[in-house]
């Protein structure tokens, strides 16, 4: 195994691709290409990068809203968003208390899709299904939630939370 592999080998993707991001920050102006991408990788732990994880690493710095995508000369490549990617208004924290609370407050069985509901109206925007399937379930392995179903689109959830509805 080369030194470059292991060294590779110990940082995860994430820190790959803020390496990435902060190189392209230096050339704010040019667009990003998969080619170019991997050119800047060659000065990083990452010099031996193939084209598909260049692609990936730059759809995803889109997806996060670092970059925009365009097309140049009939291709793919990216560019520095103008503006800074906002986080999310509301913390994780604060969308888990909120639905442990209506639970406790309402009772009565918990589907993903009721679950959806209230972590729509605490967030403020769109959330995705497996989100609140996956919220119930971390109330679940928490012990404050009983699972009736893992038949997959089956599943509802009652709260074991004592004093709370029924």
């Amino acid at each position: 195994m080369t030194a470059a592999v292991e060294a590779r080998g110990g940082l995860d993707v994430t820190e790959r691709r803020d390496s990435l991001l902060a190189l392209i920050k230096r050339e704010p102006r040019q667009p990003i290409t998969t080619r170019r991408a991997q050119d800047l990788y060659s000065i990083t732990p990452w010099s031996g990068i193939g084209r598909n994880a260049a692609r990936r690493d730059l759809r995803d710095l889109a997806r996060r809203g670092k970059l925009l995508p365009v097309t140049v000369n009939g291709q793919r490549a990216y560019l520095l968003h103008p503006k800074p990617a906002d986080r999310h208004p509301v913390r994780s924290h604060q969308m888990g208390l909120a639905l442990l609370q209506a639970i406790t407050n309402e009772g009565g069985e918990w589907t993903p899709g009721r679950a959806k509901a209230v972590l729509r109206r605490t967030a403020g925007t769109h959330i995705y299904r497996s989100v609140a399937r996956r919220r119930l379930h971390i109330l679940h392995r928490e012990g404050l939630l009983k699972l009736h179903s893992e038949q997959p689109g089956h599943c509802y959830y009652t709260s074991l939370i004592e004093g709370g509805a029924a």
